[in-house]
C-alpha cells in the first residue's frame, strides 16, 4: 500500500488518509465499510485488545426483546432492523456469510410465547470479518489524536498517521479521549452439541437479560451485566447463565462449554449513544456508547456518520 504524505505542523512527514477510523469492532468496521463503498480512502486502526465487545455480544436485533418500545432509541432500532437484510447483503459480497437469521420469540411469565415480525439475529464476528474484507486494517493502539493543518495528527505506537477526518469508534476505549463512555461487563457462555432453537429472549432475572440463540459457533446463552474492566470470566457469573440456559433450553444440561466471553459494552451515563461531533477536537466525529444495542444500531449509526462526513461536519 503506497501512502500519501503530508507535513505536519512541527514538519514531521506522515501517512495521510482521507478518513482514519479508531476502532475495527463492530460499530468501527461498519463505519469504514459504508465510508469505503461510497469512495472514501479510509484507514482503521484497532488496538484488538481483550474485552472487545463485538467478540462476545449476541448479534440479537429485537427491538422488543431489548423493551425499547417507547423509549428513545425505538425508533432507531426499528430503522436498523429495517437497514439489515440490504446491508447483510452488501457485507456477504465479500464471500463471509453473517448469519442473519430471522424470528425471535420471547417467552412470557406464566408461559406462552410471543413474537414481533421482523426481528432476527445475527452473528457479530461474522458480520466483521466480512465488513474488513474491504477495509485497510492496521494493528496499533491510539495515544492520542491532535487537531493540526486542518487535520487530526493520530498518534499510535506504530508510527503516526494525519488525517483530514477522524472517526472515534474505540468502543469503550473511546472515553479515554475525553468522551462519556465508560466499561459495562457483560458475560455469557458458548455451549456446544446443544439443539439448535432459533433465538429465544426470556423473563428477566435478577435485573439481568436471559436469551439463548443458536448460532454457526454454538448455542449462544447471555448475559450478565455489572460495572467492571475485568475481562476475565468468573464464578459466579458463569453459574447464573448456567442457569439461564437450564430455564431457556432444558436440554442443555449435558451440553459442553466451547467458550466462556467477555465483552465491555460501552455505555454513556443516560443509555443513548455518541453520534457525532466531538465536543472539543476539531476533525474528530464520535461514533460510541451503544451499550447492549451495537447490532441493532449500527446500520443507523454507520449511515448517519457517512452522511455527516459528506457535508464536512466537524472538518
Amino acid at each position: 500500500m503506497v501512502f500519501r504524505v503530508a507535513n505536519g505542523t512541527d514538519g514531521i512527514r506522515m501517512r495521510s488518509r482521507e478518513v482514519i477510523v479508531v476502532g475495527g469492532g463492530l460499530i468501527g468496521s461498519l463505519v469504514a465499510f459504508r465510508l469505503r463503498g461510497a469512495g472514501a480512502d479510509v484507514l482503521v486502526l484497532d488496538a484488538d485488545r481483550p474485552g472487545a465487545a463485538w467478540r462476545a455480544a449476541a448479534g440479537l436485533l429485537t427491538p422488543d426483546g431489548e423493551r425499547l418500545r417507547g423509549t428513545p432509541l425505538h425508533a432507531e432500532a426499528l430503522e436498523g432492523l429495517r437497514r439489515w437484510p440490504a446491508l447483510a447483503a452488501a457485507l456477504e459480497r465479500s464471500g463471509v456469510p453473517v448469519h442473519l437469521r430471522p424470528g425471535v420469540t420471547r417467552m412470557q411469565p406464566g408461559g406462552g410465547v410471543v413474537g414481533t415480525p421482523g426481528e432476527a439475529s445475527l452473528h457479530p464476528p461474522s458480520v466483521v470479518r466480512a465488513a474488513r474484507q474491504e477495509l485497510e486494517v492496521v494493528a496499533a493502539h491510539v495515544q492520542s489524536l491532535v487537531p493540526s493543518g486542518g487535520g487530526v495528527r493520530v498518534r499510535t505506537d506504530a508510527g503516526d498517521w494525519f488525517a483530514g477526518q477522524v472517526i472515534l469508534a474505540a468502543g469503550a476505549w473511546s472515553g479515554v479521549f475525553g468522551v462519556g463512555v465508560r466499561a459495562e461487563q457483560g458475560q455469557a457462555l458458548l455451549l456446544r452439541g446443544a439443539p439448535d432453537i432459533g433465538a429465544r429472549y426470556g423473563p428477566p432475572a435478577r435485573g439481568f437479560s436471559r436469551y439463548a440463540l443458536s448460532r454457526p459457533d454454538g448455542l449462544y446463552v447471555g448475559a450478565t451485566s455489572r460495572r467492571s474492566w475485568a475481562t476475565t470470566p468468573d464464578v459466579h457469573g458463569t453459574r447464573w447463565l448456567r442457569g439461564a440456559a437450564r430455564t431457556l433450553v432444558p436440554d442443555t444440561d449435558g451440553a459442553e462449554v466451547a467458550a466462556h466471553l467477555v465483552g465491555l459494552r460501552p455505555v454513556t451515563p443516560d443509555g443513548l449513544p455518541l453520534v457525532g461531533p466531538h465536543p472539543t477536537l476539531p476533525g474528530v466525529l464520535v461514533a460510541a456508547g451503544h451499550g447492549r444495542h451495537g447490532a441493532l444500531l449500527a446500520p443507523v449509526t454507520a449511515a448517519r456518520v457517512l452522511g455527516m462526513v459528506r457535508q464536512g461536519v466537524n472538518a
